[in-house]
């Protein structure tokens, strides 16, 4: 059963809390009222007009300034950039960050089976819980779908481009300013208010490799008025999927698959078969049609047996070897299990939003923001396509027996799709206004909730074994006893037979975090060289996770109708925050600045975070009102995840482990194809495992971050700057999943990596890895563990630059260069204190082949748009160039991908504006990596979306 935990001296304290937020604003007014009253008894109330603020807030301080270069570097994409790059989406612009070149910078393809609409930023390659996300200021809840005990974050699929003012990016730590989960940066979307007009823009496009056809229909406009105004904005976006068979060009399958083109001994398939249950050897239907086993007969009758067995299977399975060198096949192997797979989801979104404000006095506003968004999203559904003996199996003729089959999606009527139907909602209302004319204040209530259901056609246990085995006729040593009829094992499988075997299975997701806030800002006295500043903030914040899966998947369920294949993750609870901050903005001369801030929050939950206090100072130099000189230095925190602390252990047979530590003892060599092919067929295992269940272990991660750099405006339009940054982070919380810990766990078995690399087996990483697994005396896996483990740290720094510049060439027009560019210089892990740095700069994308999984998706990224102008007509050229990375087996270096997009407008009539958008203008792709072994054969982060072409038109009236 999941737990659903509840605090109710928590709660008592939250309730505390929010009322305490909630009065301070009260106190603000009647401050408000006082200085109002005094002012009109000294005979000046309304003899001045309003006063009109030219300073605003940006990300990284609550303190109002007129720069907008400070003390940390900002990135700003504003909703016109987005247009002008081409994209449809926020994910799409925000994937081609320089900042961002974590491990899912592929985005499009990261829309899985189990995450749909997840669009989930890494910058730094910190992680995807690593940079906070804000909206309007305000936390966003973390995304309601889980893939395993692992993944939480927080998604900005939901957010619609049609309501983006523009986005700020802070790149370095902020905890002392907004508490948690800010280490790598900070990202705060801000909406539309204040607007006047309506406009309506409608745009549809495809690829020219098929798939992906999108339309895109976009209404926004508002109204102002002397007390207040109101802003609106509605999105319909829809697209079709791309599947794998679309891009055959790199996502290669079937008989064109790396190992089977041009191979008259093809090696790569999923592979089916029927073995006896000591896996000594094979059993083949012949052409008699009776069973025969392949240590009765010769070699020659063997693959005679193996040939007629995958003819009777379905014309795509055929006889599939073990390697390339093997003089005889070994297995029935399918290649075109993946022919179905969505590359791109389809899905349906639908947004609305409206904001808006009213003052009751020249010192009193409301405001407020509601933001909707429905999606339904499709997406194959691979788990349902796969068929074996879940558990022990004994036939009256054959004994004990092992069976799996990989089914054809082209056979059952194509590869089963999942629905995904998610409801996000985000809501802020709040009430601001000055205290005389020194202070700001601004109190709020947010909510941010997310919900998602879905539903597919899934394998249920036993129907699955009647349809393969028949009725039982018995049991021994408590696994079922069967008559198995040959020719159902090895026949082709109907649409009409799979539907007798699968069930509607439904699950509910629930996200969602509700916050107060306070902040009172302004100046506090004067000094010789100015006004010493400040900002204050008070909040109390409820968040819950809920993961509610069909309780026939639950791995505590033994019903017979349970899920086949496929195990929910069952589990939820809540979390209690409460904090408070201070900062100061101090001129210490006239043109050197101090700024210093500190930040106190309390997380009540069942971890051991307790309270955690984080600081930040830094130094602004204008030696010239035109060059900025800055240098920080902060502390940050991050809580653990969520659904690490409340997901409930898994239990589950895990029936593929490869032992990579045998593998190694017999001497095959894992840093070949052909060895890493051998290792699977050879040493392919099972064992139970344990997932997950309850952390209550986890403790916060701490780090520090020093940042400095350089802003030179060279000129009133051109402008360049140049950081230097790095972060050091203790406590890292790490999630193992199964290829990592046996790979480590062989290393510190055997001392030394694949490469030859030493390996302490008396380190504290490896007491981790050598604790989690359990073997027998011969060295086989009787047993394992998953969980999240607190590491000892990482440590990362690099270089960002961005230029400026603007000019004009007469009755040639104007035009724009923005350029950024970002490079790791370093990024090393230690996994328990008192083990060695390990650089992971040069690790592999396998963790099978060097030091651990490559947490960084490149080494530089570098971006670029150039704008022309002239009378009616736009045009721009946006390009990103990726870095060279490591290949999959960290054996070469791939090289550098650069991709270019580009647009063109005209406006027709004064409210009319046609325009054409090409991305990846020359449809280009990834570099290929030859030591891919396996599908999908491509590193994905490069995007497989290919040239795309979309018309525009927008109408102002």
């Amino acid at each position: 059963m999941m737990s659903f935990r509840h605090h109710p001296s928590q709660r008592c304290r939250l309730r505390a809390a929010i009322l305490m937020t909630l009065a301070l604003p009260v106190a603000a007014l009647a401050a408000g009222a006082a200085h109002a009253q005094d002012a009109a008894q000294d005979g000046t109330a309304g003899s001045e007009p309003a006063r009109t603020l030219d300073k605003i807030e940006v990300t990284g301080s609550r303190i109002k300034r007129s720069e907008v270069e400070g003390p940390s570097p900002v990135v700003m994409i504003t909703g016109e950039d987005i247009k002008k790059q081409g994209y449809s989406t926020v994910a799409e612009a925000l994937q081609t960050l320089t900042q961002f070149n974590g491990d899912v910078v592929g985005g499009e393809f990261n829309a899985s089976s189990t995450q749909p609409d997840a669009s989930f930023l890494n910058l730094r390659g910190m992680g995807v819980g690593y940079q906070l996300i804000l909206l309007n200021g305000k936390r966003m809840t973390e995304y309601a779908a889980s893939s395993g005990a692992a993944s939480t974050g927080v998604s900005i699929g939901s957010i619609p481009a049609v309501v983006v003012e523009r986005i700020e990016v802070l790149n370095g730590g902020a905890s002392a300013i907004y508490g948690s989960d800010a280490v790598a940066g900070v990202v705060n979307i801000v909406t539309r208010d204040n607007w006047e007009g309506n406009h309506l823009r409608i745009r549809g496009g495809t690829t020219t490799n098929g798939g992906g056809d999108t339309g895109q229909f976009q209404f926004s406009g508002g109204k102002t008025w002397d007390r207040g105004n109101i802003t609106y904005a509605f999105e319909q976006l829809n697209r079709n999927p791309i599947f794998s068979w679309q891009r055959g060009n790199i996502i290669r399958t079937g008989m064109n698959a790396p190992g089977n083109a041009g191979s008259d001994r093809p090696t790569f398939g999923l592979d089916s078969a029927l073995m006896d249950g000591s896996y000594n050897g094979n059993y083949w239907l012949d052409s008699s049609g009776r069973l025969i086993h392949t240590d009765n007969v010769d070699a020659a009758t063997a693959a005679a047996a193996l040939a007629h067995t995958c003819r009777t299977m379905g014309s795509n399975y055929f006889p599939m070897y073990g390697s390339s060198s093997d003089a005889l096949p070994s297995s029935c192997g399918n290649a075109n299990y993946y022919d179905g797979d969505t590359l791109a989801n389809k899905y349906n979104k639908t947004s609305a939003y409206v904001s808006g404000s009213f003052r009751f006095s020249d010192t009193v506003e409301a405001y407020g923001q509601l933001l909707v968004q429905r999606s339904k999203s499709e997406a194959a559904h691979r788990t349902s396509m796969y068929l074996y003996n879940s558990g022990d199996a004994y036939d009256v003729t054959l004994g004990k027996f092992e069976y799996w089959r990989a089914l054809d999606p082209n056979e059952i009527g194509g590869a089963p799709m999942r629905i995904w139907e998610e409801n996000t909602l985000s809501a802020n209302l709040g009430v601001r206004g000055m205290i005389g004319d020194r202070f700001d204040w601004d109190a709020s209530l947010s909510l941010s909730r997310d919900e998602m259901k879905s539903s597919w056609k899934q394998l249920i246990t036993d129907r699955v074994h009647r349809y393969l085995f028949g009725e039982k006729v018995g049991d021994v040593n408590g696994a079922p006893l069967y008559q198995v009829d040959p020719s159902v094992l090895f026949n082709p499988v109907s649409p009409e037979q799979y539907a007798s075997m699968v069930d509607t299975v439904r699950n509910r997701n629930l996200s969602q975090t509700a916050q107060a806030q306070f902040v009172l800002s302004g100046r506090l006295f004067s000094l010789p060289a100015g006004d010493v500043e400040m900002a204050s903030v008070f909040e109390a914040s409820h968040s819950k996770y809920e993961l509610r899966p069909d309780r026939r998947s639950l791995s505590t369920y033994q019903g017979p109708d349970r899920t086949f294949n496929d195990t929910g993750v069952a589990g939820g609870g809540p979390r209690d925050r409460y904090g408070a901050g201070i900062e100061f903005r101090i001129p210490l001369l006239q043109r050197l600045v101090a700024n210093v801030a500190g930040r106190w929050d309390k997380y009540d939950d069942i971890s051991d975070v307790g309270d955690a206090t984080t600081w930040q100072a830094s130094l602004e130099w204008r030696p010239f009102d035109n060059l900025l000189l800055r240098a920080s230095r902060q502390t940050s925190f991050m809580a653990p995840n969520i659904m690490w602390l409340y997901g409930e252990p898994v239990t589950n047979y895990d029936d593929y482990i490869t032992n990579y530590y045998l593998c190694r003892v017999d001497g095959i060599d894992l840093g070949t194809t052909a060895g890493m092919t051998k290792c699977a067929s050879e040493h392919h295992e099972a064992a139970w495992y344990v997932e997950g269940g309850n952390n209550s272990r986890l403790h916060e991660e701490t780090a520090t971050s020093n940042g400095l750099g350089i802003v030179w405006d060279v000129t009133d339009k051109l402008s360049l700057s140049a950081d230097y940054w790095e972060i050091k982070l203790k406590g890292k919380s790490q999630y193992l999943d199964t290829a990592t810990l046996m790979s480590e766990n062989a290393n510190c078995l055997l001392g030394r990596r694949v490469d030859g690399t030493a390996v302490d087996p008396n380190s504290g990483a490896c007491a981790i890895y050598l604790d989690y697994v359990k073997r027998d005396a011969a060295g086989g896996v009787t047993e394992y563990f998953l969980d999240a483990i607190n590491q000892a740290g990482v440590r990362t720094k690099g270089v960002d630059a961005s230029l400026r510049y603007a000019w004009s060439i007469g009755t040639l027009g104007d035009f724009t260069l923005n350029a950024g560019y970002s490079r790791t210089l370093g990024y090393d892990v230690q996994i328990a204190a008192g083990d060695p740095w390990q650089d992971y700069m040069g690790c592999s994308y396998s963790s099978t082949h060097s030091c651990g999984n490559q947490p960084l998706a490149f080494r530089s990224r570098t971006n670029w748009t150039l704008g022309w102008n002239r009378d009616d007509w736009a045009a721009s050229v946006y390009g990103y160039r990726n870095g060279g990375r490591v290949n999959y087996q960290a054996s070469a270096f791939l090289p550098s991908y650069v991709q270019w997009n580009a647009s063109v407008s005209k406006q027709i009539t004064e409210r009319v504006r046609l325009g054409l958008d090409v991305t990846n203008l020359f449809d280009s792709y990834g570099p290929k990596d030859r030591s891919m072994t396996w599908y999908p054969f491509y590193q994905n982060l490069y995007g497989i979306q290919g040239r795309a072409f979309y018309i525009n038109l927008d109408i102002d009236f």
